[in-house]
């Protein structure tokens, strides 16, 4: 992985800006059964495969995404700075949670749409964030 940082003209930072290590040590899923462990150890090396991506963001050019990621317990915490249109090179496990987040945003009933009309029951919002792969 390349841990090159990236400054834009203005001298904003972006791609991988901080590292540090974990408090938690790596278990190697010593409590799982075997046939699990296995499944956990092949996830995991799938979840660190690296892949190029590029970052859109709905809201528009302006907006950014500052997270960290860390999947497995001794991973290091790694944050990343993600600006729209740039690529770059990201796990693929940190992609998968960008795109498919565990709390989906929702626009809930009564409120008023842009049409004037309230909204009748709670429906998914439109998704803020998304990484499109460049290269796999």
């Amino acid at each position: 992985m390349s841990n090159l940082l990236m400054v834009t003209a203005t001298g904003e930072e972006h791609g991988l800006i901080n590292t540090i290590a974990n408090s938690c040590p790596d278990n190697g899923f010593k409590h799982m059964t075997p046939e699990n462990k296995t499944k956990c150890e092949k996830l995991r090396k799938e979840h660190a495969k690296i892949v190029k991506a590029r970052y859109i963001n709905h809201r528009g050019t302006h907006e950014r995404l500052t997270k960290p990621y860390c999947k497995y317990a001794g991973d290091p915490i790694r944050t990343w700075h993600l600006i729209p249109g740039q690529v770059y090179e990201l796990p693929l496990g940190f992609i998968e949670e960008v795109n498919t987040p565990l709390n989906k945003p929702m626009k809930r009933s009564g409120l008023v749409t842009a049409g004037g009309a309230p909204l009748g029951k709670d429906v998914e919002a439109d998704k803020l964030h998304e990484l499109v792969p460049v290269s796999f």
